[in-house]
This record gives structure tokens, sequence and C-alpha cells, in this order.
């Protein structure tokens, strides 16, 4: 398969992740196919790039992390969560690295900056929100303000990160039909 479609891979695959409905507590969009996707597009990237090979490990990763996430529960599944959300973030972070990296050589310096701005964005404020979370715990009002406002802020950069991948795919590869 060529890069347009391995971009497509990874931004569908990103979607499903993003996008929770859930039908008596079952999510009809499991997560596990949206990293089975960004994993197959990144390891076929894996040429442009050795930081789509990591992000693409990193899939695989998540993957069994949110399997057996299911059967976890009680103090463990806080633990698990943070497990989660470290290999989640490192994913992202090699993602976009690859991005910059493919985006560098096919001289794209725009391109390579935002995904640069979005990755540290992404690590910072998913561990922002994952410690205000902790310290918001002794009062509800303020929990759900700031669940309101991080759930927002999140969105936002998941949108940006999202129409990245789209522009990548579109931008940076020279194998697509327009």
């Amino acid at each position: 398969m060529n890069m347009f479609t391995r971009f497509g891979q990874i931004f569908w695959g990103l979607l499903l992740v993003i996008l929770d409905f859930n039908i008596n507590r079952i999510d009809i969009l499991p997560d596990f196919v949206g990293y089975i996707l960004i994993a197959v597009g990144c390891r076929g990237l894996s040429s442009a790039s050795r930081h789509f090979a990591t992000a693409s490990m990193m899939s695989w990763v998540l993957l069994g992390v949110t399997v057996v996430g299911y059967a976890v529960s009680g103090d463990l599944a806080q633990i698990w969560r943070l497990v989660h959300l470290a290999v989640d973030c490192a994913m992202i972070w090699f993602l976009l690295g690859g991005v910059m990296e493919l985006a560098t050589i096919r001289q794209r310096p725009d391109l390579s900056d935002r995904a640069s701005k979005r990755r540290i964005s992404y690590v910072a404020l998913m561990c922002l929100l994952t410690l205000t979370g902790y310290v918001a715990q002794g009062s509800r009002d303020t929990a759900t303000f700031m669940a309101v406002v991080g759930i927002v802020c999140i969105l936002l950069l998941l949108i940006l990160i999202l129409h990245l991948i789209h522009r990548a795919k579109h931008e940076l590869t020279n194998d697509h039909v327009a």
C-alpha cells in the first residue's frame, strides 16, 4: 500500500479511538480496532521514519493494554489508566515525530513545526489533566469544571492532530490520486 493509504489508516484509527459511542455501556466503536489501524498504518510508513515504527509498536501495546484493561478493576484500574496514558502519550509523540521527519525530508518546515507543537501540547495537556484530576477530587464543583474545560481542550487538540494527519496524507505523499 502507498503512503496516502497508510496515513488514511492512521487518521481513521485515531478517529475510532477518539470517538466513544456507548450503548448500554458497550462502545460500538471499539478502541482496539482503532489501535490496529494505527499500528498497521504506522508500520507501512516505517521506511519513511523510524518514529513510525516505534508508534506502530506503541499502538500494539495500547491494543493489549486496552483489552486487558476491560478485566482490571479496583486500585489496579487506577494504575492501569496511568500505564495507558503513558503509552498513549508515547504513541502520539512518535507518530507526530514521524510526521515531523517526513515533513522535513519533503521540505515542509511548516508541517514539521505544527507536528512538534501538537505533540508537546498533547503530552503536556494529558499530564496536566491527569494531575488536576487528582487535585480536584476533593471538590466536586471544581472537578466538574476542570473536566469540562479539559474535555474541550483535548477535543480541540485532537481535532488539530487529525487535521495535521489529513494534511500530511495530502501534502507529504506524492503517490495519491487528486
